[in-house]
């Protein structure tokens, strides 16, 4: 079977590199010298840039990974929630009984500047609408502030060397471009954990002896990955300003005021989101489904390592769309 072009944000097409690297890597004992090798190496590879940074790779999606961070490191925190990756940061933390205030908003250009917050979470590149709140205007609006960030749709694509990140959540797929099956948790050495969940505490991961089973064969998959790709921002910049740039001459309006690189909204003018599922499906590419209350509205991912290859041809399909 052929394998379709993913523009769905996430899991999105990996190279065939890192697929080997995942192959290789099954048969593998969590619990050899060669395993703690590699993992120590995947950490230090994620780790570039974030020397004063704990790294912990959990068996789980980038859901497991926003757990660990949540349960093990938040406390007293401002939630600006703009889309449902927002309200299941708060969820979670009403469950683990940790006190926070929400902040509700559309866009970072709602938001008020304040030097008197300690801690804000945030989502930086809201998957359900496509809004970006980009970390290094977080700082300036939250100079004071620590700063816990969902990164699940961004960490790859981003440059966080302007923000006051504490710490930040996300999985070895969607903008890493690895496979899936790895929540990863970055955060500063001198917060303190606190022991509100087992398989959660992030003290049992930045150690040298993790108590649960990795599966192996994503690490390996992720550190061929980080060994053959860098930091990405660049390259998902011009993607999305391409198909933006593109789609509008097309009369395909981009919905988003700050449109993240990964993933954005649009408005077709003629065909409904299921329509043009089930025509693009046809042709081997797989869209995600629009922004509730948005008539004829989509999504679209950058992610996918075959986006630029296909590019022509995503284009030529969505001008015959707009045709019908």
């Amino acid at each position: 079977m052929m394998s379709k072009l993913l523009l769905n944000p996430g899991p999105t097409n990996t190279r065939f590199r890192t697929k080997l690297a995942q192959w290789l890597g099954s048969d593998v004992c969590h619990r050899t010298e060669e395993f703690d090798e590699v993992l120590d190496e995947t950490k230090d590879l994620l780790r570039e840039g974030f020397e004063d940074f704990n790294v912990a790779i959990i068996g789980g999606s980038g859901t497991s990974a926003m757990e660990a961070m949540i349960s093990s490191l938040v406390d007293n925190v401002v939630v600006i929630n703009a889309g449902i990756y927002g309200q299941r940061a708060i969820d979670m933390m009403k469950i683990y009984g940790i006190e926070h205030v929400e902040v509700k908003c559309k866009t970072i250009s709602d938001l008020k500047p304040s030097t008197s917050k300690d801690n804000i979470y945030f989502v930086e590149n809201e998957t359900t609408t496509g809004e970006r709140f980009d970390t290094t205007l977080m700082s300036y609006l939250y100079p004071n502030a620590n700063l816990f960030v969902d990164t699940t749709s961004a960490f790859g694509a981003s440059d966080y060397s302007q923000s006051n990140i504490a710490a930040m959540c996300f999985c070895s797929n969607k903008c890493l471009q690895s496979t899936p099956g790895l929540g990863i948790v970055m955060f500063h050495k001198n917060l303190e954990i606190k022991k509100r969940s087992y398989y959660f505490d992030l003290n049992k991961y930045i150690g040298k002896d993790i108590p649960f089973t990795l599966p192996v064969q994503s690490v390996y998959a992720l550190n061929k990955t980080l060994k053959i790709s860098s930091n990405n921002k660049e390259l998902f910049d011009e993607r999305m300003l391409r198909l933006i740039t593109e789609f509008t001459k097309m009369g395909i309006k981009c919905i988003n005021k700050h449109p993240s690189n990964s993933i954005a909204g649009f408005i077709h003018p003629t065909m409904s989101y299921e329509e043009l599922r089930d025509f693009l499906l046809n042709e081997g590419i797989v869209i995600y489904a629009g922004i509730k209350g948005i008539k004829n509205s989509f999504r679209i991912s950058t992610m996918s390592t075959k986006f630029d290859k296909n590019f022509n041809r995503i284009k030529g399909l969505f001008h015959e769309t707009c045709l019908r």
